[in-house]
């Protein structure tokens, strides 16, 4: 009898493996019909985005899912995420980019090295754009707005703002003094880790981890006070020493990052927030712009007047116009105390029609503008379901 068991066991996850590789051909064959749809949309000058087209999908599908009962919050879940998949790859071909039409293989700077957040998270954005990344890799941030300002990388890849510690000030200093521009921003969720030799937390002594990852980690160095923290140039470097330092050393960093190096997950969840996410953006010297057929952000620094109210009616435009402020985030100016300039994201390309107007409205009330560029939006908000008839 327990063979017998075992056989069927064995036939039913052969059934299953089965049913799972042919899922994964249908996702592939999905995605390529996507993509060949998405260029015909872009030969004929429309929209990346159908959200009523969304929803019929959407509503089609919850419905054929309830014949083979299946939930319908669990095939609205699956189909969104397909759905937002299908759109990062389309947005791909359409994002602004560096002139050279011929590239095949980016040469991307990013902070530390492998086993980074930067390093998965470029990998991750360059996707589908680029057969190919070659890493520039740098120290610190303003190496890498060098690198592209010099020629030596084609893009820079840098974070600027976290979930959990907010802006990224000297990104944003360094924006402000570059003619560097935006191509493209990745939102990449971090989870860290305490990684390492050791097989359990006790046997660790020191902690080293960018000063970002230390400081989203607050909460587990609360719960673990005999661990001594200590910050280190980057992600790299940390796991490179808990490579070196044996079992009494550790790393915070990425389950990823552990695979990478051989080292263990010793415990999970040491992020003080479990939705952790450090949102990047892609620099380049003089890029083509995005194209206006892509849901887009605009991004500028401007300053106002020293007047009162100067700030409300710089604003103003905004509103009147409809345009949503995703961003706001003002930045001392140096040499000038008690002065401020104000870094603005905006949905919507410069292009549109009630964006140019906020801008014009912006100008008039501004001592200075200066636009990073429009690029595609990488969060959009999913798509649901048609609303059901009133009884």
């Amino acid at each position: 009898m327990a063979h017998s068991m075992e056989d069927e066991r064995a036939q039913l996850r052969r059934a299953i493996d089965a049913a799972d590789h042919k899922l994964v051909q249908l996702l592939a064959e999905r995605r390529e019909l996507s993509e060949a749809l998405g260029a015909i949309k872009a030969g004929g000058g429309q929209a990346v985005r159908d959200v009523e087209r969304e929803r019929a999908v959407l509503d089609r599908v919850v419905e054929a899912g309830a014949t083979h009962g299946l939930d319908a919050a669990f095939v609205e879940r699956l189909f969104q995420l397909i759905i937002d998949e299908s759109l990062r790859r389309q947005r791909a071909g359409l994002d602004a980019r560096v002139a050279s039409g011929t590239l095949k293989e980016a040469r991307v700077s990013y902070l530390g090295g492998p086993g980074t957040y930067s390093h998965f998270a470029a990998h991750a954005h360059f996707e589908g754009r680029y057969s190919g990344l070659e890493p520039v890799i740098k120290r610190d941030f303003a190496g890498i707005f060098r690198a592209v300002e010099a020629g030596e990388a084609d893009y820079g890849f840098v974070p600027i703002e976290n979930t959990t510690t907010g802006g990224i000030v000297e990104v944003y200093d360094l924006m402000r003094d570059s003619d560097l521009k935006i191509t493209g921003e990745h939102h990449y969720k971090v989870e860290h880790c305490l990684v390492g030799k050791a097989s359990g937390v006790s046997q660790v002594r020191t902690v080293y981890g960018h000063p970002q990852a230390l400081r989203q980690s607050q909460r587990f160095f609360a719960r673990n006070r005999d661990l001594k923290p200590v910050p280190v140039s980057s992600s790299t470097r940390a796991l490179e020493r808990a490579m070196d330092e044996g079992a009494e050393a550790a790393a915070i960093a990425g389950a990823d990052a552990a695979r990478l190096f051989g080292l263990n997950v010793i415990e999970s969840g040491a992020s003080d927030h479990p939705e952790n996410y450090t949102r990047f953006v892609a620099l380049a010297k003089n890029p083509v712009a995005a194209s206006p057929l892509l849901p887009c952000k605009t991004s500028l620094v401007f300053v106002t007047s020293d007047a009162s109210g100067s700030l409300v009616n710089a604003l103003e435009g905004f509103r009147r116009e409809g345009v949503n402020l995703t961003r706001l985030e003002s930045r001392p100016i140096a040499g000038e105390p008690w002065s401020q300039m104000f870094f603005l994201d905006v949905d919507g390309h410069e292009e549109d029609t009630a964006v140019a107007r906020a801008l014009a409205s912006l100008g008039e009330f501004a001592k200075s503008i200066r636009s990073f560029g429009s690029y595609g939006a990488d969060r959009l908000p999913p798509a649901s379901r048609s609303p059901a008839p009133a009884a």
